[in-house]
């Protein structure tokens, strides 16, 4: 995930935790606010999932399908994606699918406009 989406200050990890809204699943807490700038997500995986190596997989899971999902996201809120204990043992396309439909619930995503279809000319011969 690029430099510019990254939440890095304690404070707003603080922030978002004590201000922000959350949805759950059964890998992952999303918890999220509204910001005056541009959308920044922090990841965060604790200890109680397992070693060093099972939560930085876990991690750079979670970081690469929340990058995939962001063309379609609300750009004015800030992230914090959980992790739980069940996301180690997950596939990527479970944690992916899981994700999307977390978020969709809450409605973080941008509303697709939709477009007709232009009308068929009608010749007279």
């Amino acid at each position: 995930m690029q430099a510019k989406y990254r939440l890095t200050h304690k404070s707003s990890f603080n922030y978002i935790y004590r201000n922000g809204q959350s949805f759950t699943n059964k890998y992952m807490v999303i918890l999220y606010t509204k910001t005056k700038y541009y959308l920044k997500a922090g990841f965060s995986v604790s200890k109680k999932i397992g070693n060093s190596v099972v939560r930085n997989r876990t991690k750079r899971r979670l970081k690469e399908c929340f990058r995939a999902l962001i063309p379609e996201l609300d750009k004015k809120h800030n992230y914090i994606i959980v992790a739980k204990e069940s996301a180690a043992q997950a596939e990527y396309t479970e944690l992916l699918t899981s994700m999307r439909i977390t978020l969709k619930k809450a409605g973080l995503f941008q509303e697709q406009k939709k477009c007709e279809a232009p009308k068929p000319e009608t010749r007279v011969d």
